[in-house]
């Protein structure tokens, strides 16, 4: 099953990005994952190269340095089919903080961030300290 599913992914990219693809790894992508030789890639086709890495990686770890090279090749839509496909066929929900926050607005009187910014709501008695000392 996770053949199939790297293998979409694959089939979705282009010539030139899955060359890229196949460059990253035999780079080391993730802490503790071997690169695979350069010689067991270099005329590999779509399917020689998911039966690579599921050889290589086993599946799950196989579904992290993909998710993890299409995130480097600024393909950010197939990491997040990916990794969501992945969950899906997992029986989980995909961990995704964008989904959480879409789903539930934020409560009144709190503080939310954004691009490093804070947005603190100014309360009543707080605006009513600041205008008293204003008129001071």
């Amino acid at each position: 099953m996770v053949d199939e599913l790297l293998l979409g992914t694959l089939d979705d990219l282009g010539k030139g990005d899955f060359q890229v693809f196949k460059g990253y790894l035999n780079q080391k992508n993730l802490a503790g994952v071997e690169p695979i030789a350069v010689s067991k890639l270099d005329d590999a086709s779509r399917i020689e190269t998911v039966s690579q890495m599921t050889r290589s990686y086993g599946g799950e770890m196989a579904v992290e340095v993909a998710v993890e090279i299409l995130k480097k090749i600024s393909n950010m839509k197939a990491a997040e089919e990916l990794t969501e496909k992945y969950a899906e066929m997992n029986g989980a929900a995909p961990s995704s903080s964008s989904a959480a926050a879409a789903s539930s607005p934020p409560a009144a009187n709190t503080m939310s961030a954004q691009n490093e910014s804070v947005i603190v709501p100014a309360s009543s008695s707080h605006t009513s300290n600041i205008n008293e000392h204003k008129k001071n």
